[in-house]
């Protein structure tokens, strides 16, 4: 089974990239989706100005796309070395920066975006999953708005602020797709290939129940799920929600609370529970299981009797 990033390993990359920004450790994720590289989350916010330019990012065959959340018009930017004035950015202006070149910026006011970096063997590993041809480089006129991308990212911080740090990673997986998906259509020129067509089988869905069931305290990923019945996580995805009219992580997350609800009708207190049945602590578990069924755990014991 795959497990997720560990605490200490996202810790070290909320720091670098706060440092690359001249800020301190930012929120961020890691998703890995059975591909080469993962694809990687974070978000940088900041009330004042830059106090220098940011810091070079390591040379890597990847792109980073940034979308802004905050209007931007003042601010330097270099492009393998070339200065130029930063553009009028509108609030939900995307950039996509090329990890194989030196590039940095300084901004001069108050900035929020979120970024999203993704390896050229990682597009390549989803276009082949999707049935497309290998595609070209991310390349997106500079600045203008994106809602889809922005949204995406929003999605993530609230989740975040929603759950916290989660175990499960199957609703980051999601964000990931779509995100891949996207841009891939919209900046790198993929076209998708013939729809895959189909649903689940009755046995490949005994096979991830009876599975999920048995590991019903782990976190659990989109990869784990599809490789019981040997498919690749973006195919599973389609199909589950085709088969079963919701996401895997909807369908998770149900799970989760059908089985606790049968052991809240015995004595145990709710934190085993929640650890029982896979959540992060008792606050997690009560959140979503207020959000499933309308009342807090306790008070629907109480309604027991």
């Amino acid at each position: 089974m795959r497990s997720p990033e560990s605490p200490k390993q996202i810790g070290a990359l909320a720091s670098t990239i706060g440092r690359m920004f001249h800020r301190p450790p930012v929120p961020s994720a890691i998703v890995r989706l059975g591909t080469k590289d993962p694809i990687v989350f974070y978000h940088v916010a900041s009330d004042v100005a830059m106090q220098a330019p940011t810091l070079a990012a390591p040379l890597e065959e990847a792109f980073s796309v940034h979308v802004h959340h905050l209007r931007l018009s003042h601010g330097d930017i270099w492009l393998e070395g070339r200065h130029r004035a930063m553009p009028l950015v509108h609030e939900g202006g995307l950039f996509v920066w090329d990890l194989r070149a030196q590039n940095s910026a300084h901004v001069h006011e108050r900035f929020e975006f979120s970024r999203f970096q993704i390896s050229k063997a990682t597009m390549n590993d989803l276009a082949y999953e999707h049935g497309m041809r290998r595609l070209g480089d991310l390349r997106a006129p500079g600045g203008e708005a994106d809602p889809v991308v922005r949204h995406l990212a929003l999605a993530m911080l609230k989740r975040a602020a929603f759950s916290g740090q989660e175990r499960e990673t199957l609703f980051a997986d999601g964000i990931a797709l779509a995100f891949f998906a996207h841009v891939a259509q919209k900046y790198a020129g993929a076209v998708e290939g013939p729809a895959f067509v189909g649903i689940l089988p009755p046995w490949q869905i005994r096979r991830v129940t009876d599975w999920v069931s048995a590991h019903m305290n782990d976190p659990v990923a989109i990869a784990d799920l599809a490789g019981l019945v040997n498919l690749s996580p973006s195919h599973f995805a389609r199909m589950f929600l085709r088969t079963l009219g919701m996401t895997p992580h909807r369908w998770l997350l149900t799970r989760r609370i059908e089985r606790a609800k049968t052991l809240l009708k015995g004595s145990l207190p709710l934190v085993e529970v929640a650890s029982t049945c896979g959540f992060v602590d008792q606050s997690h578990f009560t959140k979503v299981f207020r959000g499933l069924e309308g009342v807090t755990p306790g008070a629907w014991r109480r309604g027991l009797n």
